[in-house]
């Protein structure tokens, strides 16, 4: 079987499998359907993609915001139940892929001060701590920390070693976003 991964731009049908992950990922802190809903059809900032598997179903998906070159990475999760298969950091692999299409300098995002899973992921990926924004999480009440990467000039896809023997084959991208439509293939390996 040839397996493979699909990056995709996110749709109002996925709506309800990603309002599903995400109350999964974040419990009570975590973003409503309408809150997804406004940011695809109501938002001119917005640009959020989702992550499918073989059988089409929903893997993981990042939200950004893009204003002038700047890429602010919004909302970002992988289906907790397949964590631990390099997901996170393949979707966080395709955040920078967007960032070099749309011709940003900098990607930005806050995460909460104890996520010290996310954070680590983060700063695998040249992003380093540049702020701290006192209470910024509700849910419970906690800090965030604002982290920023500069965009690469090329995407570390050595994270794909990890993910190669469940998707051999290879992961798929399409991109349809502010820098135009493009179809892409990640090597395997």
């Amino acid at each position: 079987m040839n397996a493979h991964l699909m990056l995709r731009p996110m749709t109002l049908d996925d709506l309800d499998p990603v309002a599903d992950l995400d109350a999964r990922a974040f419990g009570a802190s975590g973003w409503s359907r309408r809150y997804f809903a406004g940011e695809l059809t109501d938002s001119p900032i917005s640009i959020f993609y989702v992550l499918v598997g073989a059988e089409r179903e929903l893997l993981g998906y990042f939200g950004t915001w893009h204003v002038v070159d700047q890429l602010h990475l919004c909302t970002f999760a992988v289906d907790p139940e397949r964590q631990g298969e390099g997901l996170g950091a393949l979707l966080l692999n395709c955040v920078l892929r967007l960032a070099q299409r749309l011709d940003c300098q900098v990607v930005q995002l806050e995460v909460r001060e104890s996520n010290h899973v996310a954070r680590s992921l983060y700063r695998s990926r040249g992003f380093i701590d540049e702020a701290i924004r006192r209470n910024l999480y509700s849910n419970p009440r906690e800090d965030g920390v604002l982290m920023g990467v500069l965009t690469p000039q090329q995407v570390d896809h050595s994270s794909w070693t990890r993910a190669a023997d469940i998707w051999p084959g290879g992961l798929k991208l399409r991109w349809d976003d502010r820098g135009g439509t493009l179809d892409e293939q990640w090597p395997v390996g």
